[in-house]
């Protein structure tokens, strides 16, 4: 039964995006507010459901890197030859284990900061055969030691800004939430201290605390040593109080041009009011500098 409901949906489906670029405003407006008229029937609220989740997949809020476009602009790099990447916030290894995958041979330092997910981003490296260098510390805009609040019943939720944690927890159902103590240094100490005067993409995925790494590597983005940058953007912007307004401000003031990640490529563009919809996931900023990169990375804005 559900197999013949799905290829019956599909089918109109099919039907209504043939008709779909033949109504004028005018039509999807009125279409919009009839199928809305009865909102409290079950009918019509399944249907707004099925909408919305039809935007939220339009709009790219997927996580898997083999599905959301991470892995596919690590593909769209091959020709350029990158030798570096970092990887601030590996977790266990997804997006390293992708970069692996798709470029052979690049150098990749991945940084976590949670000791035990960070054993756990070892042994998989390791089992993989990823060459990578691991640092079981994490990046931020000092040098010292910090609290982490941290969850051993789920790894992707570590975070040093407790908001972050605790709108991850209420999401997913998690009661422990504990505070281990870890350690972060700049990333401009950590390039200085290894000899690294140049970054093909920084990649980013710290649960709330971007703004800290973005700060930390101040001094490299304004000597122009980072090509790309890729960083999350969603939800938690509504619990650490820093938007995608503040990032596209950051970047635009180093020389960066700001898109969407999408699987077709990055939808570059200037920052309206508008894209600050807390869907996310990712965002890749480019140096002005680098057009050749920005020309093959770009995709239409949808």
């Amino acid at each position: 039964m559900a197999s013949l409901v799905r290829l019956m949906v599909s089918a109109q489906l099919a039907l209504l995006r043939r008709l779909a670029p033949r109504l004028t405003p005018g039509d999807r407006s009125y279409l919009g507010r009839t199928l809305m008229l009865d909102r409290m029937s079950p009918e019509t609220r399944a249907l707004a459901e099925l909408f919305d989740k039809a935007i939220l997949s339009f709009k790219n809020k997927q996580y898997a890197v083999e599905l959301n476009g991470e892995e596919a602009l690590l593909g769209r790099l091959k020709p350029f030859a990158p030798k570096l990447l970092l990887d601030v916030g590996a977790n266990i290894g997804e997006w390293s284990l992708a970069a692996h995958r798709q470029l052979p041979g690049v150098a990749v330092h991945a940084f976590e900061i949670a000791p035990p997910t960070a054993a756990i981003l070892t042994r998989n490296l390791r089992e993989a055969g990823a060459t990578v260098t691991v640092n079981d510390f994490g990046l931020g805009d000092r040098d010292g030691e910090i609290i982490l609040h941290f969850t051993p019943d789920y790894t992707l939720g570590a975070s040093t800004v407790r908001g972050a944690m605790e709108y991850s927890a209420k999401e997913l159902g998690i009661a422990r939430i504990e505070e281990i103590a870890a350690r972060i240094t700049t990333g401009d100490a950590y390039l200085a201290e290894r000899g690294i005067d140049h970054v093909d993409l920084l990649k980013i995925d710290v649960e709330g605390a971007e703004d800290a790494v973005f700060r930390g590597f101040g001094q490299s983005f304004a000597r122009g040593a980072i090509d790309l940058v890729q960083f999350e953007y969603g939800p938690l912007s509504l619990s650490t109080r820093y938007f995608l307004a503040d990032a596209a401000a950051f970047f635009a003031e180093h020389g960066y041009v700001l898109g969407k990640l999408y699987p077709e490529g990055v939808a570059f563009k200037a920052f309206e009011a508008g894209d600050e919809d807390f869907v996310g996931p990712n965002y890749v900023a480019c140096r002005e500098a680098r057009a050749d990169l920005i020309a093959a990375l770009r995709c239409p804005v949808p």
